[in-house]
This record gives structure tokens, C-alpha cells and sequence, in this order.
């Protein structure tokens, strides 16, 4: 059965935050880097020379957000490991593109995702609701963790993380949530290090309010794509952002809620883009669209058990809404991908639901801040 995620409470200044992150997490820590030492080795990717490349990104990343390398140095020496250990965890996608070796086919090192967002209307509470599927590798399901961080400096947070990350799926005291759909354009590898998508994804959730997260969002430079869906339950509003190293696409809902795999949805940049992802799993172009019709068309007010329900979709099994570890026979380039954890989210009510390994558990874990 899956092992349902930690709660880590940290609070302090950054250093003292990350030590204390890193001592609790420490045995998550060290699985979630021999997951990924052995993926990569696999790859051709040698674990010094992945670790030179983190390197770079910790000198890259010091002058540009300070605060959170002072905390992912905490973290290391917490978990009694190397920064550029961490460093690997956080910005696994830019090392992977700018790595000297990249392997040519990098469709089994990055992650999925299906998302939506249900806005007030059509709910039972009226609250909006933000929910996720994150595809990734069913042995990080063991190294994941949920962070409760409490800062006088920034909103206090909620997130679920691979341990040592700073963020992924969360939601702050202001009602702001955020959650990440992977992405692959011509252009990821080719700028300089920018800031990992977990230390954006971060600093979205400590901008504030739902205009200084916007704002926050924009203001950071990437190395590789991914899509971002930002929420607000105080306004009942969310918008999408489909991003680049060097460019930001974004939408509104259109209806009463938004979905969201992983491809380029947006009308300028499909036409701009060269989209990458589709071909390593041509499901992400059914995935939202599906989900967008089991959301609208369940004739219901939704709640998070009802999105539970839609989120638990196991058409197209094993690379559906819900992925299985099972590789489809004869299909090419097939990999071993999962649906790692089913993340639910009503920020406006301060509940966080985990659930683990949907494919085979029905085990669900609720969090709050308060």
C-alpha cells in the first residue's frame, strides 16, 4: 500500500527553516536522490557530472534568490547531504537540459500532470476548488512530504513536495494556489540557468496576494517550460500560464472551470511553439478534455470527493487521468510512469487532501494550516 506523506512544520528564518526541514525529512530525502541517482544512470547520466551541473545552478541561482538557497543550504545539512544534492531535487528539468550529455530522448525524466480548476459556481460550497493528478515515478510516492511553513516575512504555506523541495502543489494564507503541468518546447536547454520551477512555484505562494503572485510569476526567468495554474479562493478566479524560458502564454476560464495535460493550449502558442511533448504521450490531447467534460457533465455541485471521482478516471488505462507503471506493449518509447498522488485542494476552507497511488489505493490524507 502507499506510504501517505509526512507533515514537516518549519518555521524560522530561511537556514533555520531548511535545517529543521532537512532533519525531519531526512530518510525522504535520501530515497527520493538514490530514485533519481539510479534514473539517471540509466540514462548515461553520471552522478558526479550531474552534480558538477548543480554546481553551476547554485551559482546561478545565489545573486538571484538568496532566501532560498539560504534555506536549500538548511536543507542539505539537515539531511546530512549535499547542497548540490538538493539542488538536483529542486531543478532536476534545467540540469537535465543543460547537462553537456542530455540524453536524446529525455520523455521518461520529466513528469505529467492533469489539472483543473472548478470556480464558484459550479461547487457546492461556492468556494472555488483546485485539483491535480501528478504523473512522475511511483518510487517518489516513498520521498514526498507535506510542508507547513510558517514565516513572519511571507504568507504562511501548504504544499506537497518531493522531500527537500520547496514546492509543487500548495496554497497560502491569502487563499492563493498553485499547481504545475509539465511541458516541452524547442526551446528548453538552450538559455542560461534560470530559477528551478520549484523555487518559482515558491515564490509565487510567498508573493502575497493574488496580484503579487501574478506579478511574482512574471518576474522570475526559466530555463524550461512547464504550465502553471494559478488560483485565488478569496476572488473565485484562477488563470493558466503555458510558459517558456523566454515567453508566457495565458488564459482564462472559459465556462465554470479549467483543465489543463500537457500540451500547448493557448491559440498563440500553437502557432509560435514547437510542441515537443505530444509525442511522448499523445493521451495529454484527450486528458483535459475529458476531464473538462466529466467535471461539467456530472450534472452536480462539485466538492472534493466529487473531484476525487473524476480525477479517478481510468479510461485509456495505463496512460489515462489515472497513469499505472505499466508499459503498453509494442507502443515506442513507452515508460513507466504513474500517477504518483491525487492532490485536492479548497484553499478557502484550508484543506489540502493527499492520496497516494490512486491506481491502487483508496487512502486519503487531509492537511491543513491551522
Amino acid at each position: 500500500m502507499a506510504t501517505q506523506p509526512k507533515l514537516v512544520e518549519i518555521e524560522g528564518p530561511a537556514f533555520e527553516r531548511g535545517l529543521s526541514y532537512g532533519k525531519q525529512a531526512d530518510v525522504q530525502v535520501r530515497h527520493g536522490l538514490g530514485v533519481y541517482e539510479a534514473l539517471l544512470d540509466r540514462h548515461g547520466l553520471n552522478w558526479d557530472s550531474v552534480l558538477a551541473y548543480a554546481a553551476e545552478l547554485r551559482e546561478a541561482l545565489a545573486p538571484q534568490v538568496p532566501e532560498a538557497m539560504e534555506e536549500l543550504r538548511g536543507i542539505a545539512k539537515g539531511a546530512g547531504v549535499k547542497l548540490e544534492e538538493i539542488l538536483v531535487i529542486n531543478g532536476r528539468s534545467e540540469i537535465i537540459n543543460l547537462h553537456a550529455q542530455r540524453p536524446t530522448d529525455i520523455s521518461n525524466l520529466d513528469d505529467g500532470c492533469t489539472s483543473a480548476v472548478v470556480l464558484p459556481e459550479l461547487t457546492k460550497s461556492g468556494r472555488l476548488l483546485h485539483v491535480q493528478n501528478w504523473d512522475w515515478l511511483a518510487d517518489c510516492s516513498e520521498s514526498t512530504v507535506v510542508l507547513k511553513i510558517r514565516n513572519d516575512k511571507h504568507p504562511d504555506i501548504l504544499t506537497y513536495v518531493e522531500a527537500g523541495g520547496l514546492a509543487r502543489a500548495g496554497f497560502n494564507d491569502r487563499g492563493v494556489a498553485i499547481t504545475g503541468n509539465n511541458l516541452v518546447s524547442g526551446q528548453d536547454g538552450h538559455a542560461p540557468f534560470g530559477v528551478p520551477l520549484s523555487v518559482i512555484r515558491r515564490r509565487v505562494l510567498e508573493a502575497g496576494g493574488y496580484s503579487q503572485a501574478l506579478t511574482e510569476l512574471y518576474r522570475l526567468p526559466r530555463t524550461v517550460s512547464n504550465n502553471m495554474t494559478i488560483s485565488c479562493a478569496e476572488s473565485g478566479d484562477c488563470l493558466n500560464f503555458e510558459t517558456t524560458p523566454t515567453e508566457i502564454y495565458w488564459d482564462a476560464p472559459e465556462g465554470a472551470c479549467l483543465t489543463h495535460s500537457n500540451h500547448f493550449m493557448n491559440p498563440s502558442a500553437c502557432v509560435r511553439e514547437r510542441d515537443l511533448g505530444i509525442a511522448r504521450g499523445a493521451d495529454t490531447l484527450f486528458r483535459n478534455r475529458r476531464l473538462r467534460s466529466l467535471i461539467e457533465g456530472a450534472e452536480v455541485k462539485h466538492d472534493l470527493d466529487t473531484m476525487a471521482v473524476a480525477l479517478d478516471d481510468r479510461f485509456g488505462l495505463p496512460r489515462g487521468i489515472i497513469r499505472q507503471p505499466k508499459d503498453n506493449e509494442g507502443e515506442p518509447n513507452a515508460y513507466l510512469s504513474a500517477t504518483v498522488a491525487m492532490v485536492l485542494m479548497d484553499a478557502g476552507a484550508d484543506e489540502l487532501r493527499v492520496r497516494q497511488l490512486p491506481y491502487e489505493s483508496n487512502e486519503t490524507t487531509i492537511y491543513s494550516l491551522h
